[in-house]
């Protein structure tokens, strides 16, 4: 009797599963025909449409952007002194060769006139040296001198002509540091800032002042992406307005972003350190331009709605570009496109009647 009961629990557990397994396969199909039904159709609908017309956009990209002197240095001196005297201020112009700073030279010119007296003892000794070997070579002649001091005076000569020859040229090279203590402009520009003033102590290599050539350039940063392609030659534009162009791209990265400079065509008046946004024309293209409302996004592509043979069905188009609300796409219908929003493009096959507003010729 148990063996019995224990088949017919076997039996009907193996129902329950077969049901279960094809229960769940009908349902599956349920679902699929359902999704692949239509919409119920409707009696009318009204949706205004466009046509395509041809034309041309230009994609552009958006940075901020910084106003920097197109050439700016700073500069120092090779010789420690204290500061005796600005000549300039800030934001005067300056011309190549101005004096700007000069460097007190009291140390140096005393060095010099020390020297200088050294000079002047080495001159009479050379003169004194010059009197005895003259001497000498009359007495040796006569046979009143021995040659090894003939020779002796002849080498006493020549020590105090290298000694007088390396004192001139010390002098030299103290007169031409002198230059050092007097900064002068190295070009035509204007003083940005004055870093020390009238007693400061000026190290050698420690910035005195900065200028620049008075030039503007204008420089923006960006991270490369594939909808990033910034190149040479690319128009840039301020608040619709073209500025200039792409000039060059450096080679080096500033926080992990490159930099591109850009040449100017217009006066910006802006000081230098100033931001700005700037658009950076990337892409231009003609085609066929519609309003951005008539495209329909599927996961099969990009499509619009065309009005064909009374009805509404789906043409896949490629965006090339878009500017604000008009899009530019490749293929270019010649029919009716149905604008408004993405929910009511993608029900428009379901309408058996369809009303179009609009462009319909």
């Amino acid at each position: 009797m148990n063996k019995k009961k224990m088949i017919i629990t076997a039996i009907v557990v193996l129902a329950v599963i077969v049901l279960g397994i094809k229960g769940k396969g009908l349902l599956a199909k349920r679902k699929t025909q359902i999704a692949n039904e239509l919409l119920p159709s409707v009696e009318a609908v009204s949706v205004p449409v466009v046509k395509a017309i041809p034309g041309e956009l230009k994609n552009t990209v958006s940075f901020l952007a910084q106003i920097q002197s197109d050439k700016s240095i700073k500069l120092s001196t090779k010789l420690a002194g204290y500061v005796q005297k600005v000549y300039v201020e800030e934001s005067q112009k300056v011309k190549k060769g101005d004096l700007l700073v000069r460097i007190d030279a009291l140390e140096l010119r005393s060095n010099i006139e020390a020297v200088e007296a050294t000079l002047e003892s080495q001159k009479n000794d050379l003169a004194l040296a010059k009197s005895i070997h003259a001497r000498n070579v009359k007495l040796y002649r006569v046979g009143g001198l021995a040659k090894e001091k003939l020779d002796m005076s002849a080498l006493t000569l020549k020590m105090k002509k290298s000694a007088l020859v390396n004192t001139t040229q010390k002098i030299t090279q103290l007169q031409h540091q002198l230059t050092y203590l007097s900064i002068r402009a190295p070009f035509d520009g204007e003083i940005d800032a004055l870093i020390l003033h009238e007693g400061d102590l000026a190290a050698s290599g420690k910035p005195i002042l900065s200028m620049s050539n008075g030039a503007k350039k204008l420089i923006f940063s960006y991270a490369p992406t594939k909808n990033v392609q910034i190149e040479k030659g690319q128009e840039v534009r301020l608040d619709s307005e073209s500025i200039g162009s792409v000039k060059s791209i450096y080679t080096t990265s500033n926080n992990g972003l490159v930099s591109a400079e850009v040449l100017l065509s217009k006066t910006i008046d802006l000081p230098v350190g100033s931001s700005l946004n700037v658009d950076v024309l990337t892409k231009k293209a003609k085609g066929c331009i519609i309003p951005d409302n008539t495209i329909l996004h599927k996961k099969e592509g990009t499509f619009v709605m065309v009005y064909q043979e009374d009805r509404f069905v789906p043409l896949k188009v490629n965006v090339e570009v878009q500017e604000g609300s008009r899009v530019l796409i490749s293929t270019c219908p010649t029919e009716p496109i149905a604008q408004a929003s993405e929910i009511k493009l993608i029900q428009l096959p379901a309408y058996s009647k369809v009303n179009l507003t609009g462009a319909v010729k």
